[in-house]
């Protein structure tokens, strides 16, 4: 979670929900093979060429994407409260289902400290820091329904 809110640019604020996304591409990178890309993301296509995660990996089947987001959801949501607590992103956005970051500084030292990823993982977080932080969260051609992770139905554009 660190190294993802470390891709969050100065004074911008992001959904908890569009976090929440890509930390699960994280810790299931064959799942993002799931989402389509659009005839002009060129460089989200030469990115999952790049991605060294096969398609199919017998560990990592997943019947039912949106429950294992649920599932794993208490768990994102406490990795978030406790960098508020820390004072690495603001608790007055994280109520309001926003994550902006207050001190790059101490996340910084946190990530630091926590130590390097591997290639994959690299990977992966340019992946869906890059490609998924400009995509809107809303709409038909939303992360939330592109992914199929969160349902979208419903949302305004």
């Amino acid at each position: 979670m660190l190294h993802l809110i470390g891709k969050i640019s100065n004074n911008d604020k992001i959904e908890v929900d569009r976090v929440r996304i890509w930390d699960y591409y994280l810790l299931f990178p064959s799942q993002i093979f799931q989402i389509k890309p659009r005839r002009n993301e060129t460089e989200f296509k030469k990115l999952l060429k790049q991605l060294n995660v096969t398609k199919e990996n017998p560990y990592q089947k997943i019947s039912d994407e949106r429950m294992i987001l649920e599932k794993i959801k208490p768990y994102q949501i406490s990795a978030l409260n406790c960098l508020a607590s820390y004072n690495i992103i603001s608790k007055d956005e994280l109520l309001e289902d926003k994550v902006s970051i207050i001190s790059k500084e101490l996340l910084a030292q946190y990530v630091n400290s926590i130590g390097n990823l591997s290639a994959r993982e690299k990977n992966i977080i340019t992946i869906v820091t890059s490609q998924f932080y400009e995509i809107s969260l809303f709409g038909d051609n939303g992360l939330k329904c592109r992914s199929n992770l969160l349902e979208s139905k419903y949302d305004a554009e």
